[in-house]
Order: structure tokens, then C-alpha cells, then sequence
């Protein structure tokens, strides 16, 4: 029902949606016998389960796209990535990920699809910038490609002094797009990634570095930090989903209910941000700018969404005269002058 839900929003093939990538743990009923998720801790603290949510949002939407549940003991953000990025209907998109998901095969599933990745890495002396060569100076933007491969012949060895164009993958690192093994006899196969490695100042003295395959001449390095900074939207997003519609609290106890209830709670979340989305605000000459405080937003959604019928939601093309319209005429019932709103 996610899926449907969303299908007819994701529609648009003409804008490139930016979504960030991240994941967040649900604590759930205590149960020792689920092995997959249960979490021993020292003698004088309880035990607990957890399940972890792989979430991929968009940030101007402000909805759900994908989601993906993992067992706690089982979890693995990289893959969760690939196979929302590799199923994905949205035909462009750029990925906005924080420093976990820095993986050569992260961004070669984003390459794959025709997507673009904007990645913040570890800036120091380990990960990926660890085996470039590059300027000695603060702050730089520089254009990589780099060939990896999985084999180490002589021939090879001479290819890889060049850091900033050959790069070796270990046969144990996950990287799909290349066997882990090979005879020798066979031929070298090489596998392309483009990027730039870019590093700029976000306070005095502060430091930060990025990789991403967006164009230079459109993204500039200041443009790059604008774009980061919206990946706060999510974990944002991950509080009012939390918080305000409650996914802290279950009323199932067993695991593949509970997976229900979440996906509930996402079709909620995504259904009052599309409410909220189509009221108009008014303009005026304010300090700040001005949006719908989501929990009354949710509260009113929900009242909504109860009201209609459920199996048509999905299919639905809302109008700004109709969410208009159901907007004020819910927050009406519960403020005297309709919607309330909060500086942001």
C-alpha cells in the first residue's frame, strides 16, 4: 500500500528530486527468543530489541519515497541504499548521504542509474580521500576518475601509482559491479567512477569534504554546502515521525505486524505533509518565513485521512483548492482563525 501510495506522486520525470538517505532504530517489545534483533546489554541494564529503518526522503517534498526495515544484528545501511536506489521508479535524482555511506559501490549503484551523489567524507587521513592526491591548500575542487579493479598483476601494480586515476578493491570490500575473483589468464576488467572531491570552509576554521558527480559549472562548491545543509530535513523528519505520529509505540508484538504499523505510520506522515503542502499561505513582510507547525498539521491530517476512503487516497490528485479547503476547515475546528503557523 506504501508503494501505491506513492507511485502517483513520483510521477514527475521532469524534476530532479534531491532525497537524503539515512537510517534511524525503533525500539520495540522485548523479546530474548528474536535472536535477530534482540541486544544484550551489561548485567545491570535491561536488554531490548531494535529494528532499523532505511529511509530515503525527499527533501522538498517533504515526504517518504522508499523504506526499508532490517533487523537490528542484521542491519546494513549500504545495502538498503542499493536496492531502494536500483528498484526506484523516480527517473532523476540526486542522493544526499552523510559520512556512513561512503562507499565506491554506493556511488556506482547511484551512477548506474543515472542519478547524482553528493557525499560528505571523513576529512581526515582515512577513507576514500585518504588514497587521492590533493592540492595542499584548505579549500579545492577537484575533477576525479578513477578506474578500479580487482586485480594486482605487475602491469596493474604500475597503473595503481597513478592514485588519482586507478584505484585497487579488495577482493573481501562489496563492490557489484566487478567479479571478486579472477584467474589470472583472464583479462583485467576495469570499472569507471566520476566525481568531484570537493573540501570548503562551514565556520571559521572548519572544515569539511565532499564527494559528488554534479556538474561544476551549475553546482559551485557554494551551492554544494547549500545542498548538504538540506540533508537536516530528515532526521528532522524522523523526530515528527517518532514524536508526533508515534512510532514509539506499537500495538503489535510480533515483528512482521510491527513492520505493518510502520509502514502505516509512514503513509500517515506522507499524507499530511501532501495536505499541508497545497495551503496557501499568505505573504507578508515578516521577519521569518513561515510554515505549518506539523503537529497540528498531523492532527488534522489524521482526522482526515480516517474520514476518506482509504482504498482511493493513493489515486487521488489533490488540488490546492482541496487541500485548501480540508486544511482550514479542520484547523478551524480547533483554532478560531484556521491554520497555525510557526516561524521556521
Amino acid at each position: 500500500m506504501f508503494d501505491g501510495f506513492m507511485s502517483r506522486i513520483l510521477a514527475s520525470a521532469d524534476k530532479m528530486r534531491i532525497l537524503a538517505v539515512d537510517g534511524s532504530d525503533i525500539q520495540i517489545e522485548t523479546n530474548p527468543k528474536d535472536k535477530t534483533s534482540h541486544i544484550s546489554t551489561s548485567i545491570d541494564k535491561k536488554s531490548f530489541n531494535l529494528l532499523h529503518l532505511n529511509a530515503l526522503y525527499d527533501l522538498e517534498e517533504h515526504v517518504y519515497t522508499d523504506a526499508i526495515i532490517q533487523a537490528a544484528k542484521s542491519q546494513n545501511e549500504h545495502g538498503a541504499l542499493n536496492e531502494m536506489v536500483d528498484r526506484s521508479e523516480i527517473p532523476k535524482a540526486l542522493v544526499i548521504a552523510d559520512r556512513g555511506y561512503e562507499s565506491y559501490n554506493d556511488m556506482a549503484h547511484i551512477q548506474e542509474k543515472g542519478w547524482f551523489f553528493l557525499i560528505r567524507i571523513k576529512d581526515g587521513r582515512n577513507g576514500i580521500k585518504m588514497g587521492l592526491e590533493l592540492p595542499r591548500r584548505n579549500e579545492f575542487d577537484l575533477d576525479v576518475s578513477l578506474k578500479l579493479t580487482r586485480k594486482q598483476t605487475n602491469d596493474v601494480k604500475k597503473l595503481l601509482k597513478d592514485k588519482n586515476h586507478y584505484r585497487y578493491i579488495a577482493s573481501s570490500a562489496t563492490f557489484d559491479f566487478l567479479p571478486s575473483h579472477s584467474k589470472k589468464s583472464e583479462q583485467t576488467r576495469f570499472y569507471e567512477i566520476n566525481f568531484r572531491i570537493v573540501r570548503f570552509e562551514i565556520t571559521p576554521g572548519n572544515y569539511e569534504t565532499i564527494l559528488t558527480s554534479l556538474d561544476v559549472n551549475k553546482y559551485p562548491p557554494k551551492e554544494l554546502k547549500r545542498l548538504y545543509a538540506l540533508r537536516w530535513g530528515i532526521e528532522t523528519s524522523f523526530r515528527d515521525l517518532k514524536y508526533t505520529v508515534g512510532m514509539l509505540n506499537f500495538h503489535s508484538k510480533k515483528v512482521m505486524c510491527i513492520h505493518q504499523e510502520i509502514y502505516a505510520h509512514l503513509i500517515i506522515y506522507n499524507f499530511s505533509e501532501m495536505i499541508t503542502s497545497h495551503v496557501a499561505i499568505s505573504k507578508k513582510k515578516r521577519l521569518y518565513t513561515y510554515k505549518a507547525n506539523f503537529p497540528w498539521q498531523f492532527m488534522c491530517a489524521d482526522y482526515s485521512f480516517m474520514k476518506s476512503d482509504i482504498t482511493r487516497i493513493g489515486s487521488h490528485n489533490f488540488k490546492e483548492s482541496d487541500s485548501h479547503q480540508t486544511g482550514q476547515t479542520l484547523y478551524t475546528e480547533t483554532v478560531r482563525k484556521g491554520i497555525l503557523w510557526l516561524p521556521i
